[in-house]
């Protein structure tokens, strides 16, 4: 019974609301579908470049499952950056 006055505002708040105007909802169609397709033009762009170990974040150390114990990182021997 708590429900009810939520599912009421729900229900009422689910109304029609494009326009009446068929010229205003052409327009509105038309832009959609332009910022749709200047969208999917537009090129992906790369990722920077980073020479930075993803193993341990650059720090050159990790630690260890308990969370106290720290190691070298064995990906970049404790340098820091990407192996080659």
């Amino acid at each position: 019974m708590r429900w009810l006055p939520v599912l009421a505002l729900v229900l009422a708040g689910c109304v029609d609301a494009s326009p009446t105007d068929p010229m205003i909802a052409a327009d509105l169609a038309c832009e959609g579908a332009r910022v749709a397709v200047l969208y999917r033009l537009k090129p992906p762009s790369p990722a920077p470049a980073s020479d930075v170990c993803e193993n341990c974040g650059g720090k050159g150390k990790i630690r260890s499952g308990d969370g106290i114990s720290v190691f070298t990182c064995p990906a970049c021997k404790g340098t820091g950056k990407k192996p080659k």
